[in-house]
């Protein structure tokens, strides 16, 4: 396994080292050329990166949590790709949905990356790229034998979407994971895995926390044991771990927004986390009085999730961000900014 160059334990317990000892451990590797720092990786999100100084960083758990519904797959799912587009690697551990389901959202995210990179939108902003359920359609169709490369020509964005993932797709690896089976010593095992063939560790997805059987142990027990486990792995094979987390079901009553410690489990989530990233739809959470004077603005805070960073060990903490939705393409916008509206603590209405 290889161990990374800032890092020489590789997060393993150790005996004690003096300051001394860790001075020429670190101008040992400054002179081999490496940095002796974690290593950051960015979100691709450049407000949040902005946030985190630079993006996630090795041996840090995130927890990434919200509502049903809020997009807390989607946004995990795309740190992975963004990960693998920079020229990383990611493994994506998906207890909720197959592999067949994620290509799906990951050919149109692409369709939809790459027109707008080739400035292919309209005065709106909009693409015609190939949305999910075109591409799910087409995969469903079949292609009367022809290779899946002419398939995907025949949708909008499809051939530059074959192209982006022939380019990164050895580096990005999805597991279908079973809350019956893929334990936290398999999680374990798939992670050092990757790992060694790879020989960098990778982002590391786990979708999503409570899903990961413990046998023997009462939930909140459970969770407790597998955040505590997530991290120590975080830890060992150096690299950021994301895990998205189920809310309790008393915080998704109507007129309560969810914080850190709605998260589904014990006070271990929060304490063991380094990031917490809460997701909201903007309309759940704004204040009042900007809907009363102006309801136009229903619609477009409709379109908008707001991410609140309620914890960062390495940066500010309780930062609101928003980001444009495109669940079309199983995707956001990338290009968010701190919200500028009053938000609450508790919703006004539901909708």
């Amino acid at each position: 396994m290889a161990t990374p160059a800032g890092h020489p334990s590789n997060g393993q317990a150790t005996g004690p080292h003096s300051v001394s000892t860790l001075l020429t451990e670190v101008d040992h590797v400054l002179r081999r050329g490496f940095a002796p720092g974690a290593k950051v990786h960015p979100t691709g999100f450049a407000s949040l990166d902005a946030t985190l100084t630079g993006g996630f960083r090795s041996g840090e758990l995130i927890l990434v949590g919200g509502p049903a519904g809020n997009g807390k797959t989607t946004m995990g799912f795309q740190f992975a790709r963004n990960a693998v587009a920079a020229g990383g690697s990611a493994l994506v551990l998906s207890y909720e949905h197959d592999a067949h389901t994620l290509l799906e959202r990951l050919i149109s995210m692409e369709a939809m990356e790459s027109l707008e990179g080739a400035g292919a939108e309209d005065d709106f902003g909009i693409s015609n790229a190939a949305d999910v359920h075109s591409v799910r359609r087409a995969l469903e169709r079949g292609s009367g034998g022809a290779p899946l490369e002419s398939l995907l020509a025949g949708l909008p964005g499809g051939i530059e979407a074959h192209a982006s993932l022939a380019r990164y797709g050895d580096r990005l690896h999805i597991h279908e994971s079973s809350g019956a089976t893929t334990t936290l010593d398999e999680v374990r095992r798939i992670v050092r895995e990757v790992t060694a063939a790879s020989g960098t560790a990778p982002l590391v997805l786990v979708d999503y926390l409570q899903k990961v059987p413990v046998p023997g142990a009462a939930e909140e027990e459970r969770t407790t044991i597998v955040v505590e486990g997530l991290k120590d792995l975080a830890l060992e094979v150096g690299a950021p771990l994301i895990a998205i987390s189920a809310a309790d079901k008393e915080a998704l009553v109507s007129g309560h927004r969810m914080r850190t410690h709605d998260l589904r489990g014990t006070s271990s989530l929060a304490y063991e986390a380094d990031v917490v990233l809460i997701l909201s739809d903007k309309l759940d959470v704004v204040s009042r009085d900007h809907l009363v004077y102006d309801l136009g603005n229903m619609q477009r805070f409709r379109d908008w999730t707001v991410l609140t960073v309620e914890k960062n060990r390495h940066g500010r903490g309780h930062v609101e961000l928003e980001f444009a939705k495109d669940f079309e393409h199983g995707r956001f916008h990338t290009r968010g900014n701190e919200v500028k509206e009053r938000l609450i603590d508790e919703r006004v209405f539901t909708t």
